[in-house]
């Protein structure tokens, strides 16, 4: 270039220059190089190309999958994570967000209702009900079925308010259901030996006879869920210890009310060099192996609560007031009722999975 010569022309063509890179870049679609991960050990070399509607669908799956509020989306720190990570990304807003997750759902639920149409294999369903702490009742329905590439898929079709947990109310909620997925071709409902459940199976098994929508006019359609048996019979053998449970119970929730408790007690359990590392869990009534799960750790703990009585003078005095604290004979009897529990505990874990044909496991 001369000494002198303008350069005008060459400023002006690069304002107006379709090919130059801006500060919204959202139409750029030249590919870039980008890490992947084609396993946990893998990382591959691919090509990558910024895409706004990938991004975000990317992000409604996050907020969906990690339950998510809506506003996460606005928050600051967020926000900033964004800036840097992808500047160019224009982040939506949470009423985008919401609209966007009903969107998806709607489109997976259209997807799954022809997916019921189209295959040759009936439906087996399993319900459940429970009462929230704001005496609000909730059913979940669950749906089972081989597809035509003989696999075993589960997806929960409706969780929904029901108005009383009657067998009447269940049953009606369970046909609206139906309907409204347009599934005609049932074979099993698995519930729990609830009284209401057995009126709301009888209510489900004559509008399906009528329909002819299930297998040798719904004399097979109600199976009692495995599970809950066992559970049955394990809180059976529990009643002729319950004391020594109760103590053991007392103790465990004892020391897991308060965080400086729990500190307490993991610092004695390191000085009497305990060989376990399992953290002490409470059972649940909903969780039905979960009494052998609370015993089987508390009985590995024993001297760590006898020496407990040292590091907390209230330890003593309040649970005098209830059942009081375990004595050796109530660890005794822990470790035999543990001893018991534990092949119930293996079969329940067997028969609650989802994602493989359970009966076999217990039939024997």
């Amino acid at each position: 270039m001369e000494t002198g010569a303008s350069t005008t022309n060459l400023n002006n063509h690069l304002k107006n220059c379709s090919k130059k890179p801006r500060g919204n870049t959202s139409d750029l679609k030249q590919a870039e190089l980008a890490f992947t991960k084609s396993s946990k050990k893998n990382v591959d070399l691919a090509t990558w190309v910024f895409n706004q509607d990938d991004i975000r669908n990317a992000l409604i799956n996050m907020i969906i999958t990690d339950e998510l509020p809506f506003n996460f989306v606005e928050g600051e720190g967020f926000k900033f994570f964004i800036s840097i990570a992808c500047p160019r990304f224009h982040l939506p807003s949470r009423w985008t967000i919401r609209k966007g997750c009903l969107d998806l759902f709607n489109s997976m639920k259209n997807t799954l209702k022809q997916s019921f149409q189209k295959e040759t294999s009936r439906i087996c369903l399993t319900t459940d009900t429970w009462t929230s702490l704001q005496r609000i009742s909730y059913m979940v329905l669950t749906a089972h079925w081989i597809d035509d590439e003989w696999k075993l898929q589960k997806r929960i079709i409706n969780f929904c308010l029901i108005s009383a947990h009657r067998g009447e109310s269940i049953g009606q909620a369970f046909e609206k259901c139906l309907r409204d997925w347009g599934i005609e071709k049932v074979f099993a409902i698995t519930v729990d030996n609830a009284s209401s459940n057995n009126v709301a199976v009888d209510y489900l098994r004559k509008k399906l006879v009528h329909r002819k929508a299930c297998v040798a006019n719904g004399k097979y359609i109600h199976m009692r869920c495995v599970a809950h048996i066992i559970n049955l019979i394990v809180q059976e053998e529990v009643k002729d210890a319950s004391m020594s449970v109760d103590r053991v119970r007392g103790t465990v929730r004892y020391i897991r009310a308060s965080p400086s408790r729990l500190f307490k007690f993991n610092h004695r359990a390191k000085e009497e060099m305990v060989g376990t590392k399992a953290h002490l869990c409470l059972d649940v009534p909903t969780r039905w192996n979960s009494t052998y799960m609370m015993l089987n750790v508390a009985e590995k703990y024993e001297c760590v609560f006898e020496a407990y009585v040292h590091d907390d003078h209230n330890f003593f005095l309040d649970l005098s007031a209830g059942y009081g604290v375990p004595t050796c004979d109530d660890w005794e009897n822990v470790r035999r009722v543990t001893k018991v529990l534990e092949p119930f505990h293996e079969l329940t874990l067997k028969v609650s999975g989802s994602l493989h044909v359970t009966s076999i496991l217990f039939l024997k």
